[in-house]
């Protein structure tokens, strides 16, 4: 198959330092009170109360194991808030990253993967991403499906693959997209229905660049779009 390459504060689900990863990491608060002095003015008054102000009181609750697919409104959150560059926020305030061992919330006794330095510093570039809302990982996150939602509770490595399964779960079965998309005209191309037979999902559909669409490799002058093909 051709490939493809965030409720509230499990924070850094993909992060660790602050930078990247050739800087000295900045220093990180000692807890979510450094700089939300008011945690109740931030949590709201519907929220249970919270005793300590570290990531670690979170988990309980917002500690599970992610859903194979779908919505976390939580991770989606503090990643929207936190993760962006100008925020300031080390992602070791919220993370512990020990390179090609492991990856894990602090207080949290689950490991959510053994990514290398590389793998950390991709991420870290496209963090910013899903709050810009421009390509499909954007319009994710403004759904609030977390990064896990498309590529699995663990630390995403470089290289890997959002198989159509992981697709399908929210936007399935494969012949109610066809029908979807089914031409108007007896020969138009219907790109859920291909004569290639099986195609990745991601062949067309990106989450951290523009879109395309694969039937233009052989078919220039098809008007078909893909979403955030821009």
């Amino acid at each position: 198959m051709k490939r493809f390459p965030e409720s509230w504060l499990m924070a850094a689900l993909l992060l660790a330092f602050a930078g990247g990863l050739g800087a000295a990491p900045a220093k990180a608060p000692a807890a979510c009170g450094a700089c939300h002095p008011d945690f109740k003015k931030v949590l709201g008054d519907a929220h249970p109360a919270v005793k300590g102000r570290s990531i670690a009181e979170c988990l309980p609750c917002h500690g599970k194991p992610a859903p194979d697919a779908g919505k976390n409104a939580f991770a989606v959150r503090i990643h929207r808030g936190h993760a962006a560059p100008e925020s300031g926020v080390p992602c070791s305030a919220c993370h512990e990253f020990k390179a090609g061992r492991s990856f894990t919330v602090k207080g949290g006794k689950r490991s959510l993967g053994k990514p290398d330095a590389a793998d950390f510093a991709r991420t870290r570039e496209l963090m910013p991403v899903p709050g810009a809302a421009t390509y499909l990982s954007g319009h994710h996150a403004a759904k609030q499906v977390s990064c896990a939602g498309c590529h699995g509770p663990a630390f995403p490595l470089r290289g890997g693959e959002v198989a159509n399964p992981r697709c399908l779960a929210c936007h399935g079965p494969m012949e109610a997209l066809a029908e979807k998309t089914k031409p108007k005209e007896a020969h138009g191309l219907n790109p859920h229905k291909s004569h290639y037979g099986d195609i990745a999902c991601t062949a067309c559909h990106f989450g951290h660049q523009p879109s395309v669409v694969l039937c233009k490799d052989c078919h220039p002058k098809t008007t078909l779009v893909a979403p955030f093909d821009k």
